[in-house]
């Protein structure tokens, strides 16, 4: 029975959420258990419905349980035996603190996944599942365009949890995401040769645009993400944008800015490319709808099952506004696909299973916990030394420290204590902030056990080049 307070402070649906979190992590509540409907909980304890379904969506969307389509929500199964507190999860065992190999011992590369995150039983099984079943296809090319049964799954994903407005034939799967930009890049040749990016921004793509020839133009940002006056004022022909979580100051674009945005691009006739590459993996905040959602129209729309899933898969999609479809054709006309035919029917299989829906909670919960015990630790052991931003999705904080070394001189002191990090190569197009030194810390290769020594070994690292004014 959940006891719940109209007096206190925390709203009734953080109450109730909280309740049956702690009954799940208990044990109390077993995996499969179905819990009481949205009615019967709210009769129960005389609140209105929205409030039990906003505490039931909490509880889905970190992956404590799990819906049946028309019956109701059930408890996930859980490995409790990894569930701890903060201060427990930061004390590390004698065998872990005592590496054979000092180098690589603490894994904070953006980008890297930890194996213990993926589903390699499930993955496997399907693989085989596939070479029994489509051995006929395996022995021919793909449609241009990817597997029609594939682009219909992303096709129900990206409506049911991104509000993604399109069609099947709206979509083609890519090798990654600066493949996909590089087919954005053929489709936009024609139209503009500048485009314009966020500054700092996703050094990837600033390099796909240089290698196609187009004209960059860096436009700064502000508080809520791209400034779109200063967008306004050059004669940019595209944009490229990452508005649910800025790549990397994680910085979310408020409705407002997107319908400015939006409204930009039908004034000026031209497009917007729409990367949503953490759209996924979402912590502490509310998930909101993607910016091709109020614009099909005007948005090239990307994403890639890379940070969620499997880098090595090499698989992206990218879904194009309707008046873009007959220049696609027409440019991949004859071009097999670039995702093998056995990844694409196995991912398929994967999310028609229910499979995908599933892991993403798993990550998100396992990942939400490395996030805040690794932006906690680093505020403890840094102090005022640091600002830390990049915040609440995907899989890195990007730190800004006041010192005197440059981000090659600090990854290499970090890997001298061990720990492993990965340059983000030129993330400013115009630095203007002097002695700042900004770092990609990622989070989704650690366990959780390592973390705390982690942060230890870079306090010990970067101490001799902080600067004595904090920042």
């Amino acid at each position: 029975m959940f006891v719940l307070n109209e007096k206190l402070k925390t709203p009734l649906y953080t109450q109730l959420y909280e309740q049956i979190r702690t009954q799940i992590l208990s044990g109390h509540l077993s995996p499969g258990t179905k819990i009481p409907s949205s009615r019967k909980l709210s009769n129960d304890l005389h609140i209105s419905r929205t409030t039990v379904e906003m505490a039931y969506q909490q509880l889905y969307s970190e992956g404590y349980i799990y819906a049946k389509s028309r019956i109701g929500y059930y408890i996930e199964a859980l490995d409790l035996n990894s569930v701890s507190t903060p201060l427990e999860s930061a004390v590390i065992p004698t065998e872990v603190m005592q590496p054979t190999n000092i180098q690589g011992k603490y894994d904070l590369r953006y980008g890297k996944l930890d194996p213990g995150l993926i589903p390699f039983s499930h993955w496997q099984r399907l693989i085989n599942k596939c070479i029994r079943e489509e051995k006929d296809n395996l022995t021919d090319y793909g449609a241009p365009n990817g597997n029609i049964g594939l682009r219909k799954e992303i096709a129900r994903y990206l409506h049911d949890y991104r509000g993604v407005k399109c069609s099947v034939e709206q979509i083609i799967l890519t090798s990654g995401t600066q493949h996909s930009l590089t087919l954005a890049c053929q489709l936009l040749k024609e139209k503009t040769d500048s485009i314009a990016v966020e500054d700092p921004g996703f050094f990837g793509a600033h390099s796909v645009f240089a290698n196609a020839g187009f004209t960059i133009l860096p436009i700064p940002l502000n508080h809520h993400g791209l400034a779109v006056k200063v967008l306004a004022a050059t004669k940019a022909g595209a944009v490229y944008v990452t508005p649910s979580h800025q790549f990397p100051t994680g910085r979310i674009m408020p409705i407002t800015r997107r319908l400015r945005l939006v409204a930009w691009a039908r004034t000026n006739n031209t497009f917007i490319i729409e990367d949503d590459y953490s759209s996924h993996l979402r912590y502490n905040v509310k998930p909101i709808q993607s910016l091709q959602s109020l614009a099909s129209d005007k948005v090239i729309y990307m994403g890639s099952f890379s940070k969620a899933l499997l880098p090595s898969l090499r698989t992206a999609y990218v879904v194009l506004p309707e008046q873009l479809i007959k220049s696609s054709r027409t440019l991949l006309s004859g071009i097999p696909s670039s995702v093998p035919h056995i990844i694409q029917r196995s991912l398929e299989f994967f999310m028609q299973e229910g499979h995908w829906e599933r892991h993403l909670r798993k990550m998100t919960r396992q990942l939400k916990k490395r996030h805040d015990m690794l932006m906690g630790i680093l505020k403890a052991e840094f102090k005022d030394h640091i600002c830390i931003s990049g915040m609440n999705a995907g899989v890195h904080l990007l730190v800004e420290l006041d010192c005197l070394a440059s981000e090659q001189e600090l990854i290499a002191a970090a890997g001298r204590k061990g720990v492993q990090i990965r340059s983000s190569g030129n993330l400013w197009m115009n630095q203007s902030d002097e002695g700042k030194v900004h770092v990609l810390l990622g989070f989704s290769a650690i366990s959780p056990e390592l973390i705390s020594k982690a942060v230890q070994a870079l306090h010990n690292a970067w101490l001799p080049y902080l600067c004595d004014k904090p920042l």
